[in-house]
Order: C-alpha cells, then structure tokens, then sequence
C-alpha cells in the first residue's frame, strides 16, 4: 500500500477530484490526509436545504459542498484531518472493512482506545470522533474518513442543521454530548504533527515494523457456541449453584439466552428478579452463587461438552495452511485453559479467558493480549469469529473483521439483525473466506 502526498491548500473540489482521478488507475490500496478552509461537505442523496444552515455558512464564510460518496453531513475546517482511502478491489464493504480495520487499529496504538460501530464510525469514550463515507466505481472503491481532532465545535453545531429524525432521537443532547475532538483526549500537538503521526502509525499497521516481523495469519475463535457446544454442562453447574442457595433452576433449553458474557453475568441472569433489588444485593448473591458454581464446573465441564461439527477438520485445515489461531473467551481462565486442552491439545497459540483485572469482552484488550504475542502487526489477515452479538462488538471495538457463526447460542436472523456481515453456517463455509 502507498501513501500520497498531495499539493497542500487544495479547495475541497480538487481533493474530491484527485480521488476520482487515481480510483480509475491504482493498482494497489493508497491513501492521502489533507485539511481544508471551513467547509460543510454533504452526501449525494442529502438535501442540502435540510442538512446545511446556509445563512449561518454565508455569514461566515464556509463553504458548502456536495461529495460523491454517500453517508452524513460533516463540517470541516483546520482542525478536521480528512482521509481518503482508495483501492482496486470493487468489492466495498471489503474495502470498508478493511481501511475501519486500519484506522482502529492505528488510533489504538496511539492511546486514543477507538472501537468503530455498525454504523461505520468511530468512536473514543463514547463519542464520536470520525465519520466514514464510501463509494464504487467500475475500477475501484474510494473510502472518506472525517476525524475530529482540534474542530471549531461551535462553528460545527452551527453550520450543521440536524435532520428531523435526528433531533427526535437526541433532543436532549447537544452535537457537542455526541462528538469530541480528539486532541482534548489526548494532545499530539497541532493538526500537522497529529497528520505526520497518523500518517506513520496507519502504514505501520500494514507493513512489518522490522525485517524480522513477520506478517502472518491468525485466526481468533470464541470459545462457547463457536468451538465447542458448552451449554448442558453451563446449565447444569449454574442449576446446581442455584439450588446450593435454595433459588429455583431453569430448563437447560433456557440457557442460550443466558450466556454470553462471563459467569458471574450468567448467574446474575439466572437469579429470580425479585431478589436483584440492588447492584449491590445482587453482586453479592452472584458472589455466593459463583463459590457452589466454579468447583462444580471444574469438576464437570467436560460431561456434556462437544466440538461443534467440523470444528476439528477446520482447525486442522488451517493450522496445515499455516495459520497462527487463538481463543478469546469470556469463561474464566482456568476453565478455559482446561476445556481447550482437553478437546484440541496442541492446537491454539494463544488461549486466553476472563482474568482478574482484564475488562471482559466486548471490551478489546484481550484481543490486543492476543497480538502482542505475536511479531506480526494487526493486519487484514487477522479474523475474528464467534456466534454473539458480544463476539461481533469485540471484533469492532478490536477493528478487526469479523465472521459470524449461525450454529451457536444465537439465532441466524438475530445475528443479522444486529449487523452481521459475514455469516457462514458450517464451519468448512469458512476456509472459502479466507483462503
């Protein structure tokens, strides 16, 4: 991949022109930052009527201009550093996929701890601090991304009129709740020497840092209703948990629903709701509960518990293939360690679970303990795969991209439901993806 380094001070027109000029003749990803007078820029199937105050933009000098790609009206000015990511491939959402990947991957290695969401933004504590923007044509895929860094807020909330839709669902909040600058976060100096940095860090995502650092693949699995089939034996020790404290069990068939962020979430889930009167009260039934469940488990977490068909022919296929694979689960540790070992010995790198002091997920620091065991950068040849809508925000949050499986603990529609992209239904569909 290249970086383009184009002439400085362009209007707005000619950046947009210079895109669609090299999408019809590169032959490998590109990508160019620049920055730009105050300027309102608004999507091909906008109204600019209901989307721009014009009468705030003339008084003050900004400029309103229309984009070829889809998506949101932002406002820019020479705080915002716009970034172009153009590519031969004429398969889109691949190419969205791939340079959100990029981006996440290198504002986290500058501390900024960005996850991106369904709607193809990104954001840091919460609020949102870049948009994105695509489109096709017959030669290639230009990707736009808009990043707050040291915008003018006030001149933002003024030249930007919201959609209807969008005052109903934030009437109490300002633009200024919902979005954030990414210098009052962490402070990189000016737009230039924050452009140099992310310049620098978003080729460092795609190439090798050394000669040494090789870029290889890696596959990283969750663990319940991906790999294995867990849940008899999950139902089994929470009901006999519950019962050790006198609370009534559940039918096995009810767990699917219960699973899905670590045990003691389980056992809060699985608690009768007239006894969670507080977080506190509940945190310390969870706690009494948890001490029957965990020995129990330990003692029965093979019982009932079964690889998935053709998990093992597909784990096999890819480590013949050289790939790097690894677990990243919300059970806790122990258990996960023990569960891997006794149903694929010798087969994953990396098994990691819920440790003590580790977020669980969908936050991405086990993902980010995955890689760094590594000596290889977070690239395109890294997946994520797992069967919950948790798995599928971890993967965002990670920038990673991310494969569903329909045959786990949660409903094929309900996966597509939320956003799901990819979803295959046998795991032998997935060496299709990625070989």
């Amino acid at each position: 991949m290249k970086l383009f380094r184009p002439i400085e001070n362009l209007p707005l027109e000619d950046y947009l022109q210079m895109e669609a000029e090299m999408v019809k003749t590169i032959e490998e990803p590109t990508f160019f930052t620049w920055v730009v007078a105050p300027t309102v820029i608004y999507g091909r199937h906008q109204n600019r009527e209901q989307e721009v105050n014009e009468a705030y933009c003339a008084a003050h000098g900004v400029r309103i201009v229309q984009r070829q790609s889809g998506g949101g009206c932002v406002y820019a000015d020479r705080g915002n550093l716009m970034v172009s990511y153009i590519s031969p491939s004429t398969h889109s959402q691949e190419v969205f996929d791939e340079f959100l990947h990029l981006l996440a991957g290198a504002l986290n290695a500058l501390g900024y701890k960005a996850v991106t969401t369904v709607h193809n933004d990104v954001l840091v504590g919460g609020r949102k601090v870049s948009g994105t923007a695509c489109y096709t044509t017959p030669t290639g895929t230009v990707v736009h991304a808009s990043m707050l860094y040291d915008v003018d807020m006030d001149a933002l909330q003024q030249a930007i009129t919201p959609s209807a839709a969008k005052l109903a669902k934030h009437a109490v909040q300002s633009v200024r709740q919902r979005v954030s600058n990414l210098r009052e976060i962490s402070d990189l100096g000016d737009i230039e020497s924050f452009r140099q940095i992310l310049e620098k860090e978003f080729m460092q995502h795609i190439s090798p840092v050394s000669e040494q650092a090789v870029e290889c693949p890696l596959v990283i699995f969750d663990l319940d209703g991906t790999l294995l089939n867990t849940i008899d034996d999950l139902g089994y020790a929470c009901n006999h948990a519950l019962a050790a404290e006198g609370f009534p069990t559940h039918a096995i068939e009810e767990y699917p629903r219960l699973v899905g962020n670590g045990v003691n979430k389980l056992i809060e889930r699985a608690l009768p709701a007239e006894l969670k009167t507080s977080s506190e009260a509940t945190e310390t039934l969870v706690q009494r509960v948890r001490a029957h469940f965990v020995p129990y488990y330990d003692a029965h977490n093979c019982d009932y518990t079964r690889p998935y068909e053709g998990i093992p022919e597909l784990l096999a296929e890819l480590k013949s293939r050289g790939w790097h694979l690894a677990v990243a689960s919300n059970k806790y540790q122990a258990a996960t360690e023990k569960i891997v070992a006794h149903f694929f010995p010798g087969m994953f790198d990396v098994v990691l679970g819920e440790r003590v002091g580790v977020p669980r997920k969908p936050d991405p620091r086990i993902v980010q303990d995955i890689l760094s065991t590594f000596s290889f950068q977070l690239s395109p040849f890294t997946l994520y795969i797992g069967d919950s809508l948790v798995d599928c925000d971890t993967a965002a949050n990670a920038g990673l991209p991310f494969v569903a499986c329909s045959w786990g603990f949660v409903p094929r529609e309900k996966l597509a439901e939320a956003g799901c992209r990819q979803i295959i239904d046998t795991p032998a569909e997935l060496l299709n993806i990625i070989q």
